[in-house]
C-alpha cells in the first residue's frame, strides 16, 4: 500500500503548495508590520495572523483532497490492481472491481451511492467548519 500512498502524496503536493501560496499572498503585509511594531514574535505572528487567515483555505483544500483520495481508484488499479490479496483495495477500486471485473453493476452502484452520501456529509461538515472559521477572522 505504500507505493500508491507515496504516489498520491506526490500528486497532491503541488495542489497544496499553490493554494497555500495564493492564500499567503492574500494576507496584507501591514498586519505583520503592525504586529511586529506591537512586539509580537514570529511565532505569535504565525499563530495569531497567518493561521487564522489560512484556516478557511486549509479546510477547503483538505476537503477537496480527501474527496480526490477517496476516488483515486485509477492509481490503485494501475499500480497494484488491488492486490496482493486485496491488501491495496480501497472503496473506489472495489467499486471498479465489482462493476467491471465481476459485472455486478447493481452492487457496485449501491456501494457508490453510499460513498456519495458519506462524501456529501463530509463536504457539508467541512463547509460549516469553514464558515465558522471565516466568521472568526
Amino acid at each position: 500500500m505504500w507505493g500508491p500512498i507515496v504516489a498520491n502524496i506526490w500528486f497532491g503536493i503541488p495542489f497544496f503548495a499553490i493554494t497555500l501560496l495564493a492564500a499567503l499572498q492574500s494576507i496584507p503585509g501591514e498586519i505583520y508590520e503592525a504586529a511586529s511594531i506591537d512586539g509580537a514574535s514570529r511565532r505569535q505572528q504565525f499563530v495569531s495572523i497567518t493561521l487564522p487567515f489560512l484556516a478557511p483555505t486549509i479546510a477547503i483544500t483538505l476537503m477537496l483532497r480527501t474527496i480526490w483520495i477517496a476516488n483515486f481508484a485509477d492509481l490503485i488499479i494501475v499500480m497494484t490492481n488491488g492486490g496482493p490479496a486485496d491488501s491495496t483495495q480501497i472503496v473506489s477500486s472495489y467499486i471498479f472491481t465489482q462493476a467491471f471485473r465481476r459485472l455486478d453493476f447493481g452492487y457496485a452502484s449501491a456501494i457508490a451511492a453510499v460513498l456519495l452520501v458519506l462524501l456529501l456529509a463530509y463536504a457539508v461538515s467541512i463547509i460549516f467548519i469553514r464558515r465558522s472559521l471565516l466568521r472568526e477572522t
